[in-house]
This record gives C-alpha cells, sequence and structure tokens, in this order.
C-alpha cells in the first residue's frame, strides 16, 4: 500500500460514552456477556458456563458503552459501531483495566454501522451518556 493512501488517513473518535457499576441483575443482563435467569433469552446450559467462565477472570466494577466514529481525509463517515467494555477501576490507585476483552475485541461490535441517532438510542438503553462528540474533532 502506498504511503498517501487515505487508509493510513482514518482516524478513530469517541462519539458517546456512557458508564454503570458493573451488577447481576436482570435490568442489566443485556449488557453481560451472559443472560441471567429470568432474562430473555437465558438458557441454563449456555448461561450458566458462561458466567463461570467469565467470573473465574474476575468481576468488573464497571460496564462502559462506547460508540466509536472514523473520520477520513475525504470526510466524516455517516455510520458508526459501538460495544460495551468492562473495568475494573481502582479508586485508591487511581487506575482503571479492561477486563473480558475477547467479549468485545473479537468479533462485530455490538452495534455495528448504524447512525448516530440510532447509537444515542442504544447508549441511552444502558443510561444517559457522559460524553456526546458530535464534531469530528479532527
Amino acid at each position: 500500500m502506498k504511503p498517501d493512501s487515505t487508509e493510513f488517513d482514518t482516524k478513530v473518535s469517541i462519539v458517546a460514552v456512557a458508564a454503570i457499576p458493573f451488577e447481576e441483575n436482570t435490568e442489566n443482563s443485556a449488557f453481560l456477556p451472559y443472560n441471567l435467569k429470568g432474562a430473555n433469552y437465558y438458557d441454563e446450559n449456555n448461561d450458566t458456563r458462561a458466567k463461570e467462565y467469565y467470573l473465574s477472570q474476575g468481576t468488573p466494577t464497571h460496564i462502559v458503552r462506547v460508540v466509536l466514529g472514523m473520520s477520513s481525509p475525504s470526510g466524516t463517515l455517516p455510520y458508526v459501531d459501538g460495544t460495551d467494555v468492562y473495568l475494573v477501576v481502582n479508586v485508591e490507585k487511581q487506575t482503571a483495566d479492561f477486563m473480558w476483552e475477547e467479549v468485545w475485541a473479537e468479533g462485530a461490535p455490538k452495534f455495528h454501522g448504524g447512525t448516530i441517532p440510532d447509537a444515542l438510542k442504544w447508549v441511552r438503553q444502558m443510561t444517559e451518556p457522559f460524553q456526546i462528540q458530535l464534531k469530528d474533532p479532527y
């Protein structure tokens, strides 16, 4: 690929971010990598195994819903992607570490190729975003 290719000039920006404390309850089941008993689509056999697998790695303190946009020299792309990430926040050390990365780093995003208005509705299913950046920062 030539160095002047626009693919090298693609920039990613954060469009919206929302966060909630990690809690296992049926209201939050849609944000977990497994379903809880009483939630839609609960499959005791598969979800019990998935829950055991993830919790054996530790328990996050927060779930963060992020929407990403992209732009290039030719302009801002009209569609955005989003996913839920899991963090362990240590207030005393003032650190935040990712966990359960395979949930969001592999495969397609949870919200894939939608418009910004639809992405904001999707974020608000979790909670009101604390960050919204509609203008391309580049």
